[in-house]
């Protein structure tokens, strides 16, 4: 079997695709396929040049004539490539954290997704801000400008106001993340409306842990509310962390290198790279893969067949049961209800597995209407 990797390039997060191609070699390793697998890999930089992301696609599909493709790239640009994929009649396996969701929720039969859920989280935090906020509806929201060009984003917000709640300010930093960060103008907006304590907050992790910091020299932050995005509860979101903050932190996450199940703790001592997020995806990829090669018995090279087959075939991986969504044809799994108290060092982790009618009303919801935001793919900056 050939398959074909779209690899995208990070300049924040370096490692991303090397950390990608060690977890998806790791799982192979593991399974005794590396003799039976060959793989092809095409650069597509950022991810966010259309015509770039498709010559790269049909050089693997056509003229390397891969069975399957696996293309670490964004919704915005995955639809550029579906005729091609179409036209192939093979696999395509679209892999990304999941901070958009595609313009519609309708099925393409011979393409799957695999994603990290970050959308789909933070739609739950903004329920959870709305839910936990009964006695306080108002909020502020704050982002980067990178963040804000992401749909996640406005999932928090939309439900959080679906939720009854308010938002009263927005603050989007713009600024260099360096020890230059500051966060002055939000500060003024919470000095001035002190009956304001929720925040729903979405950063990567880099200014994350810039914006925690900063927030927590301010009297004004004192006692407030934190609902947050997924990479603001990873390690080096807390990294600039000294004897706790003044404020709480909710929110949800998909995955936990601590998790104590056999198939995480294999996946964690696997790989030959710090296990990661992408690296996490890498392996789930190749479990995808693994599936195909010891259980499905047709052409490799007929996506529709192997898609009918994945949707009754779950599987076990790190974050818990991998599950293909048979309407939307979105893998689905486990994840992680993150709290930590003012005041604490170390959050809580409540697993959350009966979600399937949260991910059935969240994959329902109407997508129409104007979008704009950045094309490459989340976190590729």
């Amino acid at each position: 079997m050939t398959i074909g990797l779209l690899l995208p390039l990070s300049n924040t997060h370096l490692g991303m695709s090397r950390d990608f191609v060690d977890g998806f070699n790791s799982l192979l390793k593991l399974k005794e396929h590396t003799t039976t697998i060959i793989i092809k890999k095409e650069s597509v930089g950022l991810g966010g040049i259309e015509k770039e992301v498709y010559d790269k696609a049909e050089k693997l599909l056509v003229s390397d004539d891969v069975d399957i493709l696996i293309a670490y790239i964004d919704e915005k640009v995955t639809a550029m490539i579906y005729t091609l994929v179409q036209a192939s009649g093979k696999l395509l396996i679209v892999v990304n954290p999941g901070a958009n969701h595609p313009y519609n929720w309708i099925a393409q039969p011979s393409v799957i997704h695999l994603t990290l859920q970050h959308a789909f989280l933070c739609w739950l935090t903004g329920r959870l801000a709305g839910t936990n906020s009964a006695d306080n509806k108002e909020a502020a929201y704050a982002s980067s400008f990178y963040d804000c060009g992401y749909l996640h984003s406005a999932d928090m917000v939309k439900n959080f106001t679906v939720s009854g709640g308010n938002v009263l300010y927005n603050y989007v930093n713009n600024q260099a993340y360096n020890e230059n960060f500051e966060i002055s103008q939000l500060n003024d907006f919470l000095t001035a409306t002190p009956d304001c304590k929720n925040i729903l907050a979405v950063y990567d992790e880099k200014p994350a842990s810039l914006f925690y910091d900063r927030l927590n020299n301010y009297k004004s932050s004192f006692s407030s509310r934190l609902y947050v995005s997924p990479m603001m509860m990873t390690e080096k979101a807390f990294e600039l962390m000294g004897a706790g903050y003044h404020f709480s932190i909710e929110g949800h996450l998909p995955w936990q290198p601590a998790l104590d199940t056999t198939e995480n703790k294999n996946f964690v001592n696997t790989c030959s790279r710090p296990a990661s997020i992408f690296s996490l995806l890498g392996w789930e990829s190749a479990l995808i893969i693994d599936e195909i090669i010891t259980n499905y018995s047709g052409d490799v090279q007929e996506g529709e067949a192997i898609v009918e087959h994945l949707k009754k075939s779950p599987m076990a991986g790190p974050r818990g049961q991998m599950k293909l969504d048979a309407e939307t044809l979105y893998y689905t799994t486990g994840f992680g209800r993150f709290n930590m108290e003012a005041g604490t060092l170390y959050g809580a982790v409540e697993r959350i597995t009966d979600f399937e009618e949260d991910w059935k009303t969240f994959s329902s919801l109407d997508t129409e209407g104007a979008v704009t935001g950045w094309t490459n793919t989340y976190l590729c900056y």
